[in-house]
């Protein structure tokens, strides 16, 4: 796992019957919430995922771009449980816990995948053009936890790229709180923890 994971949820043991279930009820969510794609091994890439899911063309940076970066963007989570179980890590007190690591970027069948640095939606622009060190860790991964946990980039809605128009959306009504990274094995900017204490609210259709 190259990268601290940047996500973690906190289930509270009443409302799953076990490890499995409570992972199930997470993930089943936020597919259902975001219409996430989910993908399963084997992956080229793995990152020591147990699985993982994705968003293709959000967000497209077109006019004024140069015609050769133009692109749309992605949304990308890995999650991670059966290692934390093997060590015996997944449960901490009355709450099941496991990992996500979530990243927004250039989508993946661009040629410019998955960095363009002066992109005014996953570049080193903005808020964080003057952040230093890979751009990944300190740029594409606290989008990401941003849209995971608000709907949001750069404080903006996103929307699907379609007829309908629908907010992209994310984990919903619960208990959120993010923390600064970089601390020791953290090398993320970032580290946001869900608290789930109550059944999750109904996904919008």
């Amino acid at each position: 796992m190259p990268r601290y994971p940047n996500l973690w949820f906190y289930i509270d043991r009443s409302l799953a019957p076990s490890y499995e279930q409570a992972v199930k009820l997470v993930t089943n969510h936020l597919r259902r919430a975001m219409r996430l794609r989910e993908f399963y091994g084997p992956f080229s890439n793995p990152e020591g995922c147990d699985f993982e899911a994705r968003l293709e063309h959000l967000q497209p940076w077109e006019e004024p771009a140069p015609a050769a970066l133009r692109h749309a963007h992605a949304f990308h989570i890995r999650y991670y449980y059966t290692a934390l179980a093997r060590q015996k890590l997944d449960t901490v007190r009355n709450f099941y816990r496991f990992a996500a690591s979530v990243h927004y970027e250039v989508e993946h069948a661009n040629p410019n995948h998955a960095d363009v640095e002066m992109c005014p939606v996953c570049g080193r622009t903005g808020e964080y053009a003057r952040v230093k060190g890979n751009l990944v860790e300190m740029v594409h991964d606290p989008l990401g936890l941003e849209l995971v946990l608000t709907g949001k980039i750069r404080r903006e809605t996103v929307r699907f790229e379609d007829w309908e128009q629908r907010e992209v959306g994310g984990i919903g009504a619960v208990e959120k709180h993010v923390f600064p990274g970089l601390t020791g094995d953290r090398n993320t900017l970032r580290i946001g923890v869900v608290v789930i204490t109550s059944p999750l609210p109904p996904s919008p259709r």
